[in-house]
């Protein structure tokens, strides 16, 4: 089976800096499906990090009521 290649984008953030990430297209995918995107080629730098900071902030509020 071959592996699906990966691309890399450097994302600039909000409050300076810039957030370096690695996409497969699995994940392009997802990130289409949760904004509902028609595809993903559609998926944008702002849309991938909304995700990312969605989804970590879902998690990190998650573990903080287990605390």
């Amino acid at each position: 089976m071959e592996k699906e290649p990966i691309q890399k984008r450097i994302i600039k953030l909000p409050s300076g800096g810039e957030l370096e990430v690695s996409l497969t297209g699995a994940f392009l995918e997802v990130v289409k499906n949760h904004f509902n995107l028609l595809d993903a080629n559609s998926v944008g730098d702002d849309h991938i990090r909304l995700f990312i900071y969605g989804s970590t902030k879902n998690a990190l509020d998650k573990a903080s009521l287990l605390d």
